[in-house]
């Protein structure tokens, strides 16, 4: 099998340096130790990343996925953002994006903001609110203990829709059509790889593309063209991540096959979660 860069070390990739977690809110991995370079996901609060290398500002090497194993991803993250931690996570962020306070009051000031997936050790209580480190407070509201897991993957990808379209995207500013599957999945306690042709080897089993343009499909079923991943919420509408609309949308089935079918990329597979 040929290598995959988007998950293999380098070759010739020296020994891992250290086991660190992301402290910051969120961090791009790129592909290049450069601020310009492209975006190719997007490392949430809390995630495991296993330093292999440094250069300049930057870090390379393995950031661990969120949950489940085989869907780490390879690249550099900026150095600053990555801190030891000996306290292993407890709860995830529910909310799309979640204010961290600096009290354990609704009207002290705001330090950050963590999306949703992103991990947090709890370390105490009080007033209704959660103390997740030095200064930094979160709404039992926003937070679920890593246990608790929702059941229902259309309710969790509608919370999205409206959210931009960002390419490499996995958070609250923005996210593209996998982050949207990835950040569903994690929510509901699946694991997920972050790319769609990963996803779409992946997840699932497969369904007869014609079920679905006769519209006999079901709620949750993913639907593959080449790069893009959607998921229907119902028998006729489809939820995904889109550079069309810039955003997350939920549209007419028929409309969204019709359109991007019309661009070159038809349908190429159905997959229906086990």
């Amino acid at each position: 099998m040929a290598r995959d860069a988007r998950t293999s070390l380098a070759p010739g990739t020296g020994p891992r340096l250290a086991r660190l977690r992301l402290s910051l809110p969120s961090a791009p991995l790129t592909n290049k130790p450069s601020r310009s370079a492209s975006l190719q996901t997007e490392l949430l609060h809390g995630q495991l990343f296993e330093v292999h290398a440094t250069k300049g500002r930057f870090a390379y090497g393995r950031a661990l996925a969120l949950r489940g194993r085989g869907t780490d991803y390879v690249g550099w993250v900026p150095s600053r953002g990555l801190a030891e931690s000996t306290a292993k996570p407890t709860h995830s962020v529910t909310a799309l994006s979640a204010p961290v306070f600096s009290r354990a009051q609704l009207k002290s000031r705001i330090v950050m903001h963590l999306s949703m997936g992103a991990r947090v050790a709890v370390v105490a209580e009080e007033d209704g609110y959660y103390q997740i480190g030095a200064g930094a407070w979160v709404s039992d509201r926003h937070l679920a203990p890593l246990s608790v897991r929702e059941t229902s993957p259309v309710a969790v990808a509608r919370r999205f829709i409206g959210q931009p379209y960002v390419w490499g995207g996995t958070g609250a500013r923005g996210l593209d059509c996998s982050g949207l599957i990835q950040r569903v999945m994690d929510a509901c306690g699946l694991p997920c790889p972050r790319d769609a042709d990963q996803q779409e080897r992946a997840l699932g089993t497969d369904v007869p593309i014609a079920q679905i343009t006769a519209r006999r499909g079901q709620p949750c079923d993913l639907l593959f063209w080449a790069g893009h991943v959607g998921m229907l919420t119902t028998r006729s509408r489809l939820i995904h991540a889109n550079a069309w609309h810039m955003g997350v949308v939920e549209e007419p089935l028929m409309g969204a096959l019709k359109r991007i079918g019309g661009s070159g990329t038809p349908l190429r597979r159905v997959k229906r979660l086990d």
